[in-house]
C-alpha cells in the first residue's frame, strides 16, 4: 500500500507542478507569439535595449544625424582707407577763391557758398581737395 501512495501522491505532485508553470496572463491576446514578437500582421514593436555584461548592447546602433547649421556668410568688413587730401591755397585778395593743389597754375577755384572742411573737385585735374 505504501507504493501506491507514493504513486499517487508524486503524480499528484507532478500536476501541481506543472500547473504552476503555466502562464496566466494573455499575452497571446494582444497579438505576439510566446517569443513576445508580433507577426507580420501586426504593428511594429520596438524592443529597449538589454546591456550586455561589456556594457553593449545586442541592438544595433543607428548613430542619429543631424542637419548642419546653415550660416548666411559674413560680408567682409568695410574699411574706410585714410584719404590724402590736401587743402586748396587761399588767393590773397580774392575772397572765396582758391588754388587747387592738384593744377597750382591752371588758374583760379570759385568756392564762394562752402563751408571750409568741404570736399571739392578741382574743376582742372578731376582730383578732390578740401576748401580751406
Amino acid at each position: 500500500m505504501k507504493k501506491s501512495s507514493l504513486i499517487v501522491l508524486g503524480s499528484a505532485l507532478a500536476v501541481f507542478v506543472m500547473a504552476a508553470c503555466e502562464s496566466t496572463d494573455n499575452s497571446n491576446s494582444r497579438g505576439s507569439n510566446r517569443f513576445g514578437y508580433r507577426g507580420s500582421s501586426g504593428a511594429t514593436q520596438f524592443a529597449t535595449p538589454t546591456p550586455t555584461p561589456e556594457g553593449y548592447t545586442d541592438q544595433p546602433v543607428v548613430p542619429i544625424v543631424q542637419p548642419a547649421p546653415v550660416f548666411a556668410p559674413t560680408p567682409p568688413p568695410v574699411t574706410i582707407a585714410p584719404r590724402d587730401v590736401s587743402f586748396g591755397t587761399p588767393v590773397p585778395g580774392k575772397p572765396g577763391f582758391v588754388t587747387s593743389p592738384h593744377s597750382p597754375y591752371a588758374g583760379y577755384v570759385d568756392v564762394r557758398g562752402f563751408p571750409p572742411n568741404t570736399e571739392v573737385k578741382c574743376p582742372y585735374s578731376g582730383k578732390i581737395f578740401l576748401v580751406p
